[in-house]
This record gives C-alpha cells, sequence and structure tokens, in this order.
C-alpha cells in the first residue's frame, strides 16, 4: 500500500515533466520556421519564391507536426488519469517523451527538405516509433488495471447479480463503453496509420507523403469529433451510472 502511494506521488511529478516535454515542443514547432533577413530578400520576386518553396510548405508541416503533438499528448492524458500504474510503465512514457523531443528537429529538417524522400522517410520513422511506444503503454495499462478485474471477476458476476436481479438492462451503457473503446483505438492508431501511409508515399512522392498526413489527420479529426459527441455519460440512466460506478470500484477499489 506504501509503495502504490508512493507510485501515485511519483505519476503526479512524471505528469508535471511530460506536461512541460509538450508545452516546449509545441513552442520549438513554431520556432523552426526561419525567417528570412533583408540580405536574404532583394526583391519582390525573391520574397515570392520565399512564400511558395518555403513558407507555405513549412506553414502547412507545422499544423501536421502541431496536430501530431497534440495528439500524443492526449494519448498522454489519458495514461496518467488510470489510477494503476507501474514504474517500468512511468520509464517507457519518459523514453517516449525523448522520442517526442526529436519531433521539432525533424520538422526542421522537413521544412528545409521537404522534397526530399530520406527526410520524410525520416519523419515518418519518426512518428511510428512513437506511436508504437504509445501503443505498447496502453497495452501494458491493460494488462496492469484488469488483472485485478479477471482474478475478481467472479466476485463482481456475484455483486451485480444481487444488485440487479430484476434483470435491468443497460443498452446506453454497453454504447457508452463501445463509444470510449472506438475512441481511444482512433487516438491510439491515428498517428499509427497516417506515419505508416506517408511511409509509403515517400518513395513515390515527397509531396504525397506530406499530403497524405494531412488527409489521414483531418478524416481522423472528424471522426474522433463525431464519437465524442457520443460518449457523454450524461446519456446513462441512474441505474447504468449506479453500474459503472461499481465496476470502477470492483477494479480500482476506492479511492482514498
Amino acid at each position: 500500500m506504501a509503495y502504490d502511494k508512493f507510485l501515485n506521488r511519483l505519476k503526479d511529478r512524471y505528469a508535471a515533466v511530460t506536461d512541460g516535454v509538450f508545452a516546449i515542443a509545441m513552442t520549438i514547432l513554431v520556432l523552426e520556421i526561419a525567417v528570412p533577413t533583408a540580405a536574404d530578400i532583394s526583391s519582390g520576386v525573391a520574397l515570392n519564391e520565399y512564400f511558395i518553396s518555403y513558407l507555405v510548405p513549412s506553414i502547412l508541416i507545422y499544423f501536421i507536426s502541431f496536430y501530431l503533438v497534440y495528439n500524443f499528448w492526449e494519448n498522454t492524458a489519458i495514461l496518467f488519469n488510470i489510477k494503476k500504474i507501474t514504474y517500468p510503465i512511468l520509464t517507457l512514457n519518459m523514453i517516449t517523451m525523448a522520442a517526442v523531443c526529436l519531433i521539432p528537429f525533424a520538422t526542421g529538417f522537413l521544412f528545409k527538405f521537404y522534397n526530399y524522400t530520406i527526410v520524410n522517410i525520416l519523419f515518418s520513422l519518426l512518428i511510428l516509433v512513437i506511436s508504437l511506444l504509445y501503443i505498447l503503454i496502453f497495452i501494458l495499462l491493460i494488462r496492469h488495471n484488469f488483472k485485478d478485474y479477471y482474478d475478481k471477476r467472479d466476485e463482481i458476476k456475484t455483486a451485480v447479480h444481487e444488485s440487479y436481479e430484476d434483470g435491468i438492462e443497460l443498452p446506453n451503457l454497453k454504447l457508452y463503453l463501445k463509444g470510449v473503446t472506438l475512441t481511444l483505438f482512433y487516438l491510439l492508431l491515428a498517428p499509427l496509420i497516417s506515419s505508416l501511409i506517408s511511409l509509403v508515399f515517400a518513395f513515390i512522392s515527397p509531396i504525397a507523403s506530406i499530403l497524405s498526413f494531412l488527409l489521414t489527420l483531418i478524416l481522423v479529426f472528424f471522426i474522433r469529433m463525431k464519437r465524442f459527441g457520443k460518449e457523454s455519460s450524461g446519456d446513462l440512466n441512474d441505474d447504468e451510472k449506479e453500474f459503472l460506478a461499481d465496476i470502477q470500484e470492483s477494479i480500482y477499489g476506492n479511492e482514498q
């Protein structure tokens, strides 16, 4: 029990450091866009060339990178909302943060050399590695948190049978849990799918590699917005909310 309290306090410190990493990474992204000097721009033609060949692609790449970093931060926010966490998971999270810190560098590299295949491959591989690390973290979290559920499933079934012996049905609860699960699925797989598609297109066309990120992320954005609208626990009736609370208490125990 003392070790669990220590981990909870440690988790808070890890969460603070993690938020700081993401805040700095998001800020550095825009600083990677180079502003030309007066010596670099000597005419209107040169300024137009700067806008067309550098600034417009850079701003597009910046928004793609920012959205990816935001998506990773959202995954981490979910991670630190889960009560039961282990030290190896916290350590793996810090390894993931080390990879996240490379995103501004890879983005700055992409700003200058977006039309080169190897640079697009580097960026896509980095996003792929971070996505796989997050999937590994969530797999470990599920195994750790639901171990207690499987150990106590007979006790939970008995408690549910005694509390709800009138045979009530919980259709809204099923839809709610399904919606939450699917949204988590999208959150985890969105950058993974984007990076794989971009990696394939990098060998065909560097521009197509970048645009594939954009199109995929736009599609996932609308899917997620639609799903979030269907997952409010406010749609649950009192019996369903009580049932959900009983499940959470059986798995996690009373929060001190």
